[in-house]
């Protein structure tokens, strides 16, 4: 027997009577119904109210954020190691057999780096004291390589994962032998050493450079000019949720889970996870807490580490990916549409709008050029959304955040587009 239902949620799945059908049955009025009658009608109606069922949603979700945050608050037992009172005999394994032994050894350091201090103790606390010892150069060496990295795109040495022989030798071993002594005496003082970096005379270079330099210098060992590369993609989230406002910059807390397409980690998880984009504030969280699987890493974020392995040099790709991320994602546009709402209320000419999403995004004025290409576009902008003020509507209403501005949904339209190019030219994306 196959039978069907136009009623929504449980009723559709139910093999005894559907609340409708009970009504039909009693044909009779509601106030005279049964209690749960009425119950079973109500919850009817409500299920069938494509409004009140979103509303329920962004509820439950939001229930859901709080017990995260209630049992992240909650005491957490953590596995502490304590040394052996009996310490464990430790062999050489004679070609890697496990069972045949050869000379026993000792806790110790490599001394080609740094002997192990005579007044430490041969335990852990005492290889602590080892990577920090002045006398240890590696730990600051490979630090403050990393440091450089960070800021010129490339490192002093090319392979930061490996010191080794196998590994490239410094660019520039006398710089790089300095940072690491200026590191350690300034009490292994993060921000200074990232300020002296960047007030340097070789950070403060322009990107630009000659057809000459290029052939002789393509990869910029020389360090005759600044480093330009594409900024990380967490890097670039952060700065559009940062110019737009949206930015929530509180610390700590569990993990969050950002907008990103529907079914794109099914695939990855077998179907054993179903993701569920945060609610509120939680969507604009700094980067550092979106939840991320060791196998699959969040959609929004490309060229990351798998995170299998250890990767601390970054490899960069350029795919028409990125671009269709930083144009389409529900991030970026709901970013740019909450930049342009803010423009609209804070100014009213075009001109002056332009320049503070410029300011906003770029930290500087839009020059006459840009403007008049910008203008231009919003023109034409403008012409096909109020042409099309249904497709105004569903761009003027993605994400979250709400609309405040007063402008009409075409206006708002027309000036998201704006602020979205602005957010992908490249000296919003690029260090340079």
């Amino acid at each position: 027997v196959v039978e069907f239902t136009d009623e929504a949620g449980p009723a559709g799945e139910s093999l005894t009577q559907t609340p409708l059908e009970l009504l039909a049955e009693k044909n009779a009025r509601f106030d005279v119904l049964p209690p749960e009658h009425q119950r079973l009608l109500r919850e009817q109606f409500l299920v069938d109210r494509l409004s009140v069922q979103l509303v329920r949603e962004k509820v439950r979700r939001a229930k859901a954020r709080v017990a995260a945050y209630e049992s992240a608050a909650q005491p957490v037992d953590v596995m502490v190691l304590t040394d052996r009172d009996d310490r464990r005999e430790t062999h050489i394994l004679m070609r890697g057999v496990w069972n045949k032994k050869g000379p026993g050894v000792t806790p110790g350091t490599p001394q080609a780096v740094s002997p192990w201090s005579v007044d430490a103790p041969r335990d852990r606390l005492g290889l602590a004291l080892w990577l920090v010892d002045p006398a240890n150069p590696l730990t600051a060496r490979v630090t403050v390589n990393r440091y450089w990295q960070m800021f010129f795109g490339a490192a002093l040495v090319r392979t930061p994962e490996d010191f080794g022989a196998q590994g490239e030798p410094p660019t520039h071993p006398q710089l790089l032998d300095w940072l690491a002594v200026e590191f350690m005496d300034s009490g292994w003082n993060v921000k200074h050493i990232l300020k002296r970096i960047v007030t340097s005379a070789t950070y403060r270079q322009k990107s630009d450079v000659s057809a000459q330099m290029l052939e002789r210098d393509p990869d910029n060992r020389l360090l005759t000019r600044a480093g330009r590369f594409r900024l990380p993609s967490w890097m670039i989230r952060d700065a559009a949720l940062r110019a737009s406002g949206l930015l929530a910059a509180r610390p700590g807390g569990p993990p969050v889970y950002p907008h990103q397409p529907s079914g794109a980690w099914l695939a990855g998880t077998m179907g054993r996870f179903r993701y569920e984009a945060s609610v509120g504030s939680d969507l604009y969280r700094r980067s550092l807490y979106t939840f991320w699987r060791r196998s699959v890493a969040p959609t929004g974020l490309f060229d990351s580490a798998t995170r299998l392995v250890c990767q601390v040099r970054t490899v960069r790709t350029n795919t028409p990916l990125h671009a269709l991320t930083l144009m389409n994602d529900v991030t970026y546009v709901e970013a740019a549409r909450v930049l342009a709402g803010w423009v609209l209320t804070a100014h009213s000419q075009a001109a002056d709008r332009i320049d503070e999403v410029f300011e906003r995004v770029l930290s500087r004025k839009a020059s006459v050029d840009e403007r008049t290409a910008l203008l231009q576009q919003l023109a034409s902008a403008q012409k096909f959304y109020g042409e099309n003020l249904e497709q105004a509507e569903r761009l003027s209403t993605v994400g979250e955040a709400p609309v405040d501005s007063g402008a009409p949904a075409d206006e708002l339209a027309a000036w998201t587009m704006v602020a979205t190019t602005v957010f992908n030219l490249d000296e919003a994306i690029s260090h340079e």
